[in-house]
């Protein structure tokens, strides 16, 4: 197919994967903004201090929610990794060059 068109199946693939990148980046925008609405409520700010002490799973009902929410921010988290492009042609950048002044330092 690619050689018989004239290579247009390598511009259909590079048009598939802009495709995908425009609907995941505000996917990953929107995962994000949960993650931090997720921490906010996490804190039990909303708790009366008069209110009786619940158990959940043998632990005091706000602190079973928070711990809720921090696994949903792990999961949320991994998952707006595995939408994240990342190059696998990335380099590290190249160390700065050693000047004569820090040969000096260097030898001192």
């Amino acid at each position: 197919m690619g050689p018989a068109t004239g290579g247009r199946s390598g511009a259909r693939v590079g048009e598939q994967a802009s495709a995908g990148a425009r609907w995941r980046r505000p996917l990953r925008g929107l995962l994000l903004a949960a993650i931090g609405v997720l921490y906010l409520i996490s804190v039990p700010w909303y708790r009366d201090q008069t209110a009786p002490l619940a158990l959940s799973f043998g632990l005091p009902d706000w602190v079973a929610f928070a711990l809720a929410c921090y696994i949903a921010v792990a999961v949320l988290n991994a998952v707006a990794w595995l939408l994240t492009d990342v190059p696998d042609d990335a380099r590290a950048p190249d160390p700065a060059p050693e000047t004569e002044e820090s040969g000096r330092e260097n030898r001192a």
